[in-house]
């Protein structure tokens, strides 16, 4: 026997909570709006929300309308420190979530992309209508893997910095830094391989990890101290680690920056358990210090360590060109490289070369990490005074990410509905982590035209979280 039509209804609304269309937190369409959308009476709908409210899925606010259930998406214990493979529901989420944040007219607290004030835009407009006037023919030409010679040789100059002697022949140029992190997922493990990462991770990681259906172990990562290297020994000691992607410099999301024993340590339990090394830094220019911090790399005496970084977050994030440093994997990764994309584009690369050459660019990353430490400071003070007690945030030493830790009473993911709702973004906890873990935290990028609207806005996002009904249970 056919079950009544509400039920149907129900079953359909619940499908799509559980398929992410609604997010945890998130307001359905009202009872009014379901009966014309679905041509049934108003009755039909409320006894079909009413099913809902019994079944835990979703609840009703007075005067203000139903919304899903936040607790959809949390544990039901903490995460356990073991090999975890992603099914695709938390990047499923992640990609709508980055979707939103693409919309122009939202404050974009959430994508980690710098405005254009932090970028030397009219330096590489001169510098592409220079090539274009007098080299017309560099769009014509392809620059095969490994990429353009005077870019691979003026990045190793600029590794002279991080504490790397390099060749020029010791770079491959990338589509950017998550490509070189794909490369170098690609080059050491296999399906079903087991990975190390910090937790929380940047996100791009763990897509990297659905596609190339890896597991991955999260190791907990303090905005304090960086990654715990006592919990990585003990994953090393218990499962096949075959690689641990770590960030040494100003990690994404928390900020973090390892130490020199730290540092050395994590170089010797990659040599004593027998994995690689993948170091992210793409945040290594923009520490706060007058001297950028060392590198992994600078210290790979074994010349295992695979080195990623790229301008993405520096110079120009629609240029996509960033760099891998292979070692033992660099013919490998050469060759995955040439066949996924045959070329990197000639122009992008040829203006970034000059960039670097005419020695514009050191002064352009002074400017700009004086302007992220008073946009730090500014944001961090706004905080303390409109958010709720209890709420923290990292001091990160470099780059333009902040990892905000609400009180446990307030959920990110309903933070984040409410705030687009407004023209607010803010990437949640839960985009961070394979085992939905960060409910009550999310990353806040502070690379903005810091005005009164911006004020504004991260004050209305300090209400918002006054406004969160407590949780109950």
């Amino acid at each position: 026997m056919d079950c009544p039509l509400y039920e149907k209804i129900a079953n359909q609304i619940e499908h799509q909570v559980h398929e992410g269309i609604f997010l945890p937190g998130a307001k359905i369409p009202s009872v009014r709006k379901s009966s014309k959308q679905m041509e049934v009476s108003v009755a039909t709908v409320l006894q079909a929300y009413s099913l809902l409210e019994d079944r835990g899925v979703i609840k009703a606010r007075p005067q203000k309308g139903y919304f899903v259930q936040e607790t959809q998406l949390q544990p039901i214990e903490p995460a356990k420190i073991e090999p975890t493979q992603n099914d695709g529901t938390i990047h499923a989420l992640l990609r709508r979530l980055l979707h939103a944040s693409q919309d122009g007219n939202i404050i974009q607290f959430g994508a980690a992309i710098p405005k254009s004030q932090f970028l030397p835009i009219r330096q590489l407009q001169r510098s592409v209508g220079r090539l274009m006037r007098l080299e017309p023919e560099i769009c014509a030409a392809y620059e095969f893997t490994p990429g353009s010679l005077s870019l691979r040789r003026q990045i190793a100059i600029r590794m002279l910095d991080s504490g790397c002697q390099l060749q020029p022949d010791d770079i491959t140029i990338t589509l950017g830094c998550q490509n070189a992190l794909m490369l170098s997922l690609q080059a050491v493990a296999k399906a079903g391989d087991t990975i190390a990462i910090e937790s929380p991770a940047y996100h791009g990681v763990l897509q990297i990890i659905e596609v190339l259906n890896l597991k991955a172990v999260e190791i907990p990562c303090s905005a304090e101290t960086g990654i715990d290297l006592d919990v990585l020994e003990s994953a090393a000691k218990e499962w096949d680690i075959k690689a641990c992607v770590v960030t040494p410099n100003n990690q994404n999301p928390i900020g973090a920056t390892l130490n020199h024993q730290a540092r050395l340590r994590i170089l010797s339990q990659s040599i004593q358990y027998g994995f690689t090394l993948i170091e992210d830094d793409v945040y290594g220019e923009l520490s706060y210090k007058d001297k950028r911090e060392r590198s992994l790399k600078a210290d790979d005496q074994n010349n295992t360590v695979i080195y990623c970084s790229s301008f993405s977050k520096s110079i120009a994030p629609g240029f996509r060109i960033g760099w891998i440093v292979g070692g033992p994997f660099q013919t490998q990764i050469e060759h995955y490289a040439y066949v996924q994309s045959l070329a990197i584009p000639t122009l992008t690369q040829t203006a970034i070369a000059n960039f670097l050459e005419n020695g514009a660019y050191d002064r352009h990353l002074r400017k700009t990490r004086q302007s992220y430490q008073d946009n730090l400071a500014r944001c961090q003070a706004l905080i303390r005074e409109h958010f709720p007690t209890g709420t923290k945030t990292s001091t990160p030493k470099g780059g333009f990410l902040l990892w905000v830790t609400l009180p446990d009473t307030i959920n990110a993911m309903t933070l984040h509905s409410q705030a687009l709702e407004i023209g607010i973004g803010l990437l949640p906890g839960l985009a961070f982590s394979l085992t939905a873990q960060f409910n009550h935290h999310f990353r806040l990028n502070y690379a903005l035209n810091w005005d009164n609207k911006t004020d504004a806005a991260l004050k209305e996002l300090g209400k918002l979280c006054q406004l969160q009904p407590p949780r109950l249970g």
